[in-house]
């Protein structure tokens, strides 16, 4: 009941706060649009950075860089030595979507350092035909593939991503590491969604991160995750929130000072991840937690580096507006999930018998709780915190303070949407009118106006990141997209503070969540996949376990 208690007194507080505590609110409320100034900021000229890490990053030739650390480090090991497993767990997902992620991990330099997991839930019908066809069709361009499937109804499991990977990676430590004895040290992890898109180079760049790592053993490696792969193709108000979401991820890598989690696909050594006994296969969103498991169990040592390497992931897209909206609603509930990690991180850091630190536990258990409380009661704040507690003072008598209430002409359009019902008042442009081109702001009202500048430069930055604009696409209603960004507090509301607090009023009466796959794709219209060769039909890719 943490998180729903929380979440309602943060965003009720611009409610009952103007009557019930006038100072304390005017001095909150102060200082959190002056955190949002910053924030903007931060945020805008983090992405500008994380743009420049990138390109650079893109352009790295990664062997060569490592050939010129190497002689300073005699001892290191040799370029071809680490091995990388990649676990893609699955359910119901199209041939076609994952053949997508298998060629972007094909066509990695170093694809022959890759091994393959492709994690398969048992319970879905012809799992078992669909992995042989993809292994047979992409074993020979890898170092090793096979698949794994998860079995249904395990005692004290969860349905979900995270108990397929518990499960695919405890059959690959059996084939690998006991039956073929290699060395679990040499091994990355990647957690792979099954719509990803990787970059080229990524696991050149993951190559010479791990070996060049002060500590890689205690550290996770995070790349830029962009839902940039069918982005044109969602419904213009999705683009905001499923933009905005990689803004976000791309300057918290970026931002010194951040408290950094692994999202969605991301690295680690296999030998950490044995050593914390894999994923809790009854926890639904498995990043963010695996990351406080690491860091309650091992210490303070557990670190992000970021991979300035892009990554795409798909949009939620169903073959119907609305359907796609009620999809992406659904996708935002189970994300927001999430907040059944607060609990989970408070009683880590009060166990006296965890190495980390008193102060890093705290600070991480303080991180996981901000992020959900203001997920719920940012968007009261933010629309809501400057114009109904200046309507309650002016208008229904609300004791703030004077300095509070007091405004300031500032140059814009101001506008009095209350003379609508006044046609006389329409073309009189002054505080009597419609419209005027001066606004009175308080305080308050001035921070949050000063930061429409970082929204421009994030909305720039969202539309570059979406790549080249494809042929089905006109440039008009490309141009005419910008036209839903005046909407957007109506957008976040219903797909970001909404489905956060229905996540946490569900937890709170403890209701479970049934992870259900998002449905993805594309509006490009696919050429059927030719039939496959008797060959390729009748390979039978190794299995490991589930049989």
């Amino acid at each position: 009941m943490l998180p729903l208690a929380l979440s309602v007194l943060l965003a009720s507080f611009v409610f009952w706060g103007p009557y019930y505590a006038p100072w304390p609110f005017a001095i909150l409320s102060v200082a959190f649009f002056s955190y949002w100034l910053v924030r903007s900021y931060s945020v805008a000229i983090s992405c500008w950075v994380g743009l420049r890490r990138m390109a650079r990053s893109e352009k790295t030739n990664w062997l060569a860089k490592y050939c010129a650390w190497l002689p300073a480090h005699p001892d290191a090991e040799q370029w071809d030595w680490p091995r990388h497993m990649v676990i893609i767990p699955n359910y119901k997902e199209s041939e076609e979507g994952l053949s997508r992620t298998l060629d972007s991990l094909a066509a990695q330099a170093n694809a022959r350092q890759l091994v393959i997991v492709m994690a398969m839930e048992a319970r879905e019908a012809d799992a078992h035909i669909k992995a042989e066809r993809l292994v047979g069709r992409f074993r020979d361009r890898f170092h090793h593939m096979f698949a794994t499937f998860h079995p249904a109804g395990l005692p004290g499991e969860t349905p979900g991503k995270g108990s397929n990977e518990a499960w695919g990676a405890r059959e690959a430590y059996i084939h690998l590491i006991e039956e073929r004895r290699d060395d679990i040290r040499r091994y990355t992890v990647t957690s792979c969604d099954a719509d990803a898109v990787f970059h080229p180079r990524h696991f050149e760049a993951l190559n010479y991160l791990f070996l060049t790592a002060n500590d890689r053993y205690r550290t996770f490696w995070q790349p830029t995750i962009f839902n940039s792969n069918n982005i044109w193709d969602i419904p213009a108000p999705l683009r905001i929130p499923d933009g905005l979401s990689g803004i976000n991820r791309l300057s918290n890598l970026v931002l010194p000072g951040s408290v950094k989690f692994p999202t969605s696909c991301y690295s680690l050594s296999w030998q950490m991840l044995n050593e914390v006994d894999y994923w809790d296969e009854e926890v639904i969103p498995e990043d963010w937690h695996l990351y406080l498991k690491c860091s309650y169990t091992l210490g303070d040592r557990v670190n992000v580096e970021a991979i300035y390497l892009p990554l795409g992931n798909d949009c939620v897209l169903t073959d119907g507006y609305f359907k796609t909206l009620r999809a992406h609603y659904a996708q935002s509930l189970r994300h927001a999930w999430g907040a059944s990690d607060i609990p989970y991180a408070w009683r880590g850091a009060r166990n006296p018998g965890s190495p980390a630190t008193r102060q890093r536990k705290w600070l991480l258990a303080a991180a996981v709780t901000k992020v959900h409380a203001l997920w719920v009661a940012q968007w009261y704040l933010v629309t809501l915190g400057v114009l109904l507690p200046s309507k309650m003072a002016g208008t229904w008598g609300a004791p703030l303070p004077g300095w509070w209430t007091k405004t300031y002409p500032v140059p814009g359009t101001g506008w009095h949407p209350e003379k609508i019902i006044q046609p006389s008042h329409w073309f009189t442009f002054d505080k009597t009118g419609l419209l005027e081109f001066t606004m009175w702001l308080n305080v308050p009202g001035i921070l949050v106006a000063v930061c429409i500048v970082p929204l421009f430069i994030m909305a720039a930055v969202e539309y570059k990141q979406r790549g080249p604009r494809p042929s089905h696409v006109s440039l008009p209603r490309a141009i005419a997209s910008f036209a839903v960004w005046p909407l957007m507090a109506v957008i976040t509301f219903f797909f970001a503070s909404l489905p956060a607090l229905h996540a946490q009023w569900k937890l709170a009466r403890g209701n479970g969540l049934v992870y259900r796959v998002a449905e993805k794709g594309s509006r490009k219209v696919h050429t059927p996949a030719a039939v496959s060769s008797q060959a390729e039909t009748d390979a039978v890719g190794v299995v490991a376990g589930g049989q």
